[in-house]
């Protein structure tokens, strides 16, 4: 089998049949029916079934793409290596964050990074850490930044803790609650329950509150984005329970504050995670530099403070 094999199955699962397959790599579709042929043969099984709309991926197949896309990967990440051990800024890195580490350590990473490469392509994505696993362990992405529940982390992931976190209530400024300082004076509002970024899982803060023996808070309204949750806070007296970074951004800070609640509201560490079993290439590796000294720079910003400050 050779690597065109595998870019062609990789190409028909991916653009769902022979004909856009053919399109997108450039060669007659004949050809391509022929290696897809050809594979099977080889490996003694079917790869793909066609239907009405093309083809889909038969278990095999579906097995055998997993390890195609990371054999590319990893072949293109030799290309690279080679290339800017030869002193070329060129080549692709990709970083995955949590909206946590998007506002708070993106920023000043990039920056720098940016400094010492800056033709190089960065594929930045955000996202839940268990779905991105995945992509880290195909290569398709290179880092993950943000919280991490060590639970959720599979043997094969490389975890380096960043540093602690914690959550806060957050509110508009100006807010009728904004004085109240333990979490039982806010069992009468209203609340905004936001996609966490901290897990694999969407958790319920409902169980913020049970574990202390307090009312269910009264949840009206779910948002699926960091835009709409700070959007909805900002504009009404909705409160809700995120990440203390989620302050970091400038227009959130401008118009939103964390309650100074006595209580300290626990969230898993910020971390960085990358496969234990591929090596970085040098691109990669520096971006990885520079997001830890984006965290140590953070936490020497928050040193002193607590959460609700």
């Amino acid at each position: 089998m050779k690597l065109n094999h595998l870019r062609d199955i990789v190409a028909v699962a991916q653009n769902g049949s022979l004909r856009a397959a053919s399109r997108h790599l450039g060669i007659a579709q004949p050809v391509l029916t022929r290696s897809i042929r050809d594979t099977e043969q080889e490996l003694g099984a079917t790869l793909f079934e066609r239907h009405a709309r093309g083809v889909r991926l038969t278990t095999i197949g579906e097995a055998v793409v997993r390890r195609a896309s990371g054999i590319q990967a990893e072949f293109q990440r030799l290309e690279e290596e080679v290339e800017q051990l030869k002193g070329s800024g060129t080549g692709e890195v990709s970083v995955a964050f949590s909206t946590a580490s998007s506002m708070s350590l993106m920023p000043s990473a990039v920056t720098a990074f940016r400094k010492r490469y800056p033709d190089t392509i960065l594929k930045m994505s955000e996202g839940f850490f268990q779905p991105i696993q995945s992509r880290l362990l195909s290569g398709e992405v290179d880092l993950y930044v943000g919280p991490l529940d060590l639970k959720y982390v599979t043997s094969r992931i490389e975890v380096e803790e960043l540093f602690e976190n914690w959550r806060v209530v957050i509110a508009r400024k100006g807010h009728p609650a904004g004085a109240a300082r333990r979490l039982e004076q806010l069992s009468g509002e209203r609340w905004i329950q936001p996609a966490w970024p901290d897990s694999g899982a969407e958790p319920d803060f409902r169980s913020i509150f049970t574990e202390r023996g307090l009312p269910a808070p009264n949840i009206v309204t779910h948002a699926r984005s960091a835009l709409l949750t700070l959007v909805s806070v900002t504009s009404s007296d909705l409160l809700t329970i995120l990440p203390i970074q989620w302050l970091d951004s400038s227009p959130a800070g401008f118009s939103l504050e964390a309650l100074p609640l006595s209580e300290a509201l626990s969230a898993p560490p910020i971390c960085i995670a990358r496969r234990k079993d591929m090596p970085l290439t040098p691109v990669a590796e520096h971006l990885h530099d520079m997001m830890r000294r984006a965290a140590a720079h953070y936490v020497h910003r928050r040193a002193g403070g607590v959460p609700g400050t």
